[in-house]
């Protein structure tokens, strides 16, 4: 049997054995922060599933309601509101709940509440409902909420009065404009109680001076007091002389 297979090829003639495909750091951090984005995702889920009531309500402000809060109760109210945003607002479970409360944290302390933060993401702060709504066609949920939230910023960064405080402001605005009214009602009530007993106290007075006023006897009982007065009187004239 021949065993020969044949002449042998010249150095460097083998073909290459297949290169391995290039694995680069950005591939790494890329597939790392897929899983963390599916962890946080799934975390949420759970904290949401898990939920029979408001986690925050929407329109108090964001702060612990004991006195002496530490840190951790700090942190703890925060992402509850972070949480009920994600629940009201679907877009924002695609980013982590952290995510949401770092984006909103300066909105919180400035006194917004959840449903204020909600409103800035469908309205203008002049009144203009957004065409793009929250639900579809948002590649980057994270720049697309802090763009939503920026346009309620002044150009310090600080933000404008939410929804919520403009009105609690416009309410005590006009209980302010009723209780001011309400007192002027009363001074003038007052002082018109005062002149009405004022005219009467002189209308007395001058009462009291005239003489038919002063003797309220019947009228014959006055006259027969007037004879018999003169009477005396001219009897006593008599007598002297």
């Amino acid at each position: 049997m021949d065993t020969r297979a044949g002449p042998v090829p010249a150095e460097g003639a083998w073909p290459p054995p297949p290169a391995r495909e290039p694995f680069s750091p950005r591939d790494a951090a890329a597939r790392r922060a897929s899983a963390e984005t599916a962890a946080h995702r799934r975390e949420v889920q759970a904290a949401l599933g898990r939920r029979t009531a408001p986690l925050w309500p929407v329109h108090a402000t964001v702060r612990p309601t004991t006195a002496g809060a530490t840190r951790q109760d700090w942190k703890q109210v925060r992402r509850l509101a972070g949480l009920e945003l994600q629940h009201h607002a679907l877009v924002l479970r695609r980013i982590s709940t952290a995510y949401v409360v770092a984006v909103a944290e300066p909105c919180f302390e400035a006194g917004w509440s959840v449903a204020d933060v909600l409103n800035a993401l469908d309205w203008t702060p002049q009144g203009v409902r957004y065409t793009h709504d929250a639900v579809t066609g948002i590649e980057n949920p994270g720049a697309w909420f802090a763009a939503r939230l920026r346009a309620w910023a002044h150009q310090d960064g600080t933000p404008m009065r939410s929804v919520d405080q403009r009105r609690a402001a416009e309410t005590e605005q006009r209980r302010a404009e009723a209780i001011a009214a309400a007192q002027r009602h009363a001074a003038r009530r007052s002082r018109e109680q005062t002149a009405g007993v004022e005219d009467g106290a002189a209308g007395v007075v001058a009462r009291s001076q005239d003489p038919a006023d002063r003797d309220r006897r019947p009228f014959r009982v006055r006259w027969a007091a007037q004879i018999a007065a003169g009477r005396a009187e001219a009897n006593g004239r008599a007598g002297r002389q």
